[in-house]
């Protein structure tokens, strides 16, 4: 009943402490090992097998995905059914968590979209990414979440092949330390639990250990300097914050060639030890290849434990996840496992529950659900000022070659702007908003460098305008006429591999999400924008 105190729970006080060893100590075997579990499930309502599953093992926490959501009630329903079936089993809430981190990994339907993370990396300010992370957790909350497998810490240079891309908000370490944490204090704001990944660090690998064994091959001074920077700042948060180890195997780190996930030279010496971190520690999911395919998961499972792990996810088998749940079991009645070590990762799961249990939601506030989507005022208005300072960073750059390209053609808008994209609300926004007589038409996959080059003959205009979205049009950019290059400005919606950094274009604006009003904030700065001496992302380098 120690979670229906929030005033005993937010005091984090020796009190507390003594509540939670007490509840521990009453807690039955299959309670406990119940705790350290993370599991997913198939279905988007409670049902005989999942209601089933649950009395019998007694999961602590549970990860929903895409397959979990089908509409805003149905998952907010399901969540709360969660809730009843975990009091029911084990009289303990449970953590219920989300990959919300933005851009291309977002579970749930905001509007308008969010932005990923390097989006917001661009701003440079810590301020809009912590009210990005409280915005999220308030999203997260009224449809029953208290943990965000975010924020993604990994530093990775935009322009390389790695995986995780547009995830990382930058290749600066200092910067993505400080727009990251902010971004989970944000998180702690609305009282949810922040999980930063993936630790020790993903740096620019290609391979992604969803479907590969992952081999990192930097040395300690690079992943200090760089890599671990990150979670140096995160781990001042406190106790009540997560975060997640990646199944990559770091010989610089670990002689012994462990996935990070059961190395507890990685988890305890480095993390727990080294970094002075004190939240939970919790792995991706065991049934990934990066982790299968070097040990079998209920050994994997247990292995982690063992190594300093306090939860383990497995999140599509149940039949792996019974498997290791009774693996667990076996390894603590036998010793294997110490109890009092799984005490102490339950003191920490339980204090963090604690925390994300003090959430009491204002009924006097308005919902944050409308029409399927979840939104509000204070969210648009953050959304319009990422857009701004993306901008704003865009234009307070330079670059010697765009200056020379900005002399030879005259800053203005006062001819005609043909304005080319394959997104229909940013033409549409950008004409809506532009001063000056705007052309604008839509471009296809099977669009050519005709389409382009004949409005722009037909309708006499001063300037071409091309916000791309994806490959095929930045194949179609390729494919212009080098003057008709030097005559273009560039916004980039998508990756930015999709522009190179040394181009030949008069202009090119990096923004990185496909933001509903996107060519509205381009139409307000275009003065500037063709102006500027600006080098797009050049703050990032």
């Amino acid at each position: 009943m120690f979670f229906a105190i929030p005033v005993l729970v937010l005091a984090q006080t020796s009190a507390l402490d003594k509540v939670i060893d007490t509840k521990i100590s009453g807690m039955s075997l299959n309670e406990k090992v119940g705790q350290l579990f993370i599991v997913g499930f198939p279905y988007t309502k409670s049902n005989k097998e999942l209601e089933r599953f649950i009395q019998d093992y007694k999961p602590g926490s549970f990860l929903l995905f895409k397959r979990n959501i089908q509409s805003l009630e149905q998952v907010k329903k399901l969540n709360e059914e969660l809730y009843k079936l975990s009091y029911k089993s084990s009289k303990l809430p449970p953590l219920i968590a989300i990959d919300q981190e933005g851009g291309a990994v977002s579970r749930l339907p905001i509007q308008p979209s969010p932005p990923n993370a390097l989006a917001i990396g661009q701003t440079q300010s810590k301020e809009l990414s912590e009210e990005m992370g409280y915005q999220t957790g308030l999203f997260l909350r009224e449809v029953g979440f208290n943990m965000n497998l975010a924020p993604v810490l990994d530093v990775a240079d935009p322009y390389s092949t790695s995986f995780i891309g547009v995830r990382s908000f930058g290749s600066d370490p200092t910067l993505v330390k400080e727009i990251g944490t902010a971004y989970a204090k944000g998180l702690l704001r609305s009282k949810v639990i922040p999980t930063a990944k993936h630790f020790p660090g993903t740096g620019d690998i290609k391979a992604d250990p969803h479907n590969v064994v992952v081999n990192n091959a930097s040395s300690e001074s690079t992943m200090k300097a760089k890599d671990l920077v990150p979670f140096e700042g995160y781990s001042s948060l406190g106790v009540n914050v997560a975060v997640m180890l990646s199944h990559s195997i770091y010989p610089a780190l670990d002689p012994n060639r462990e996935p990070a996930s059961f190395s507890s030279k990685i988890s305890t010496e480095l993390l727990r030890n080294g970094l002075k971190y004190k939240g939970l520690v919790i792995t991706d999911d065991l049934l990934m290849k990066g982790s299968k395919d070097v040990l079998r998961p209920d050994q994997a499972a247990l292995k982690a434990l063992i190594a300093g792990a306090d939860i383990v996810m497995m999140t599509w088998s149940v039949m792996d996840q019974e498997r290791a749940i009774k693996t667990v079991r076996s390894a603590i009645e036998d010793g294997r496992l110490s109890i009092d070590l799984v005490n102490q990762k339950l003191h920490r799961i339980l204090v963090t529950k604690a925390f994300a249990n003090v959430y009491r939601r204002d009924p006097n506030l308005p919902s944050l659900m409308a029409s399927g989507t979840l939104s509000s005022q204070d969210y648009v208005n953050l959304e319009e000022k990422v857009l701004d300072e993306n901008i704003r960073t865009n234009l307070n750059t330079k670059n010697p070659a765009e200056t020379r390209a900005s002399s030879r053609v005259p800053a203005t808008t006062a001819e005609k702007v043909c304005a080319f994209s394959p997104s229909v609300d940013f033409l549409n926004s950008f004409k809506g908003a532009s001063t000056e007589p705007v052309y604008t038409k839509q471009l296809f996959g099977s669009s050519k460098a005709r389409d382009i080059l004949g409005p722009f003959k037909t309708m006499q205009c001063g300037v071409i305008l091309v916000a791309v979205t994806g490959p095929k049009t930045a194949r179609l950019l390729r494919a212009l006429p080098e003057d008709i290059k030097k005559n273009s400005v560039i916004i980039n919606l998508g990756s930015p591999g999709l522009v190179p950094k040394e181009h030949p274009y008069r202009k090119l604006v990096q923004l990185y999400f496909n933001h509903k009003d996107s060519g509205k904030k381009v139409a307000e700065h275009f003065p500037e924008i063709l102006s500027s001496d600006s080098e797009s992302f050049a703050w990032m380098n």
